[in-house]
């Protein structure tokens, strides 16, 4: 049903979570570096993977985190088959945080900066309850029932915090709260809360304190997208929750997701996802 456009970026959510098998597709093995993390947790066969120039071996049973900003490539062991359960989150989006505390993405970096664990034993991954939280995002993911994600967003606020403890027991000086970022850096979450508003790109820049065009340049370097496509997509997302699990008409569905007008979000949806909003909800009614 989708095409390639909405499949060029990878968080349209704030999350991804889906398993890799060596056996099924082509492995990823890309070197790359982005503004979301992933944690991955190999089921079975042998994985490696380079961060910032240093070489890890995960074997079965063991979990890695890989935070954003970091450039890895993850690869199997030479003529092993492999099958690991990897989630991709976006930290500046992740709603349920401590108020207390710094964000996520800063903790991440201290933890990051302070060289503490990123990887984890199969005894340590156990301890944590990671497998059986992996399990149930992946399979949230495939199913995408009414409230799944919800049940994601908790199963990953639950790694993070298990994460987070696991550092602090190991000496993580957790950084200040609303330590300064580079508002760019974490514009997807200023975007998601704003979703309803009308979102320039000219505004946005000027929020970043830069030119247009310097912004145009580094939003894509870092999102991967046009600061423009980023919102559509993510508004695009939203709809198609609101045609999945509601029976609001196309009318208050444009106004809930920030879109000047209908029109305007039916031919954006069409344009993503190669079908009408109309078409997309009779083919989700429809009977198995």
């Amino acid at each position: 049903m989708k095409n390639s456009k909405v499949m060029c970026h990878p968080l349209f959510l704030p999350f991804e979570c889906f398993e890799i098998d060596s056996d099924r597709a082509e492995f990823p093995a890309e070197t790359r570096a982005h503004y979301f993390a992933e944690l991955i947790l190999v089921r079975e066969g042998t994985v490696r993977f380079l961060a910032d120039h240093e070489e890890t071996t995960v074997s079965p049973g063991e979990a890695a985190v890989l935070c954003p900003g970091v450039r890895h490539r993850v690869f199997p062991r030479s003529g092993e088959p492999v099958r690991l359960d990897m989630l991709r989150f976006d930290p500046d989006r992740m709603t349920e945080q401590p108020s207390y505390c710094a964000s996520l993405k800063a903790i991440m970096a201290e933890a990051q900066r302070e060289k503490l664990p990123m990887h984890f034993s199969a005894a340590e991954t156990e301890l944590l309850g990671l497998p059986e939280l992996f399990a149930q995002c992946v399979k949230e993911a495939e199913t995408r029932t009414f409230g799944y994600d919800v049940n994601i967003s908790s199963c990953l606020c639950r790694i993070c915090t298990a994460l987070i403890r696991f550092w602090l027991e190991r000496g993580l000086a957790l950084p200040e709260q609303g330590a300064e970022e580079d508002p760019l850096y974490s514009l997807s979450g200023y975007i998601q809360k704003h979703l309803r508003d009308s979102l320039r790109v000219e505004d946005l820049a000027a929020y970043c304190k830069l030119s247009y065009p310097w912004f145009a340049k580094k939003f894509r370097e870092i999102y991967g997208v046009s600061c423009k496509d980023f919102i559509e997509q993510i508004r695009v997302s939203r709809v198609e929750q609101y045609l999945r699990f509601t029976d609001m008409d196309l009318t208050a569905i444009s106004e809930a997701t920030g879109y000047a007008d209908c029109s305007h979000m039916i031919k954006n949806f069409k344009r993503v996802m190669d079908i009408t909003p109309g078409q997309y909800r009779l083919h989700q009614n429809k009977p198995d």
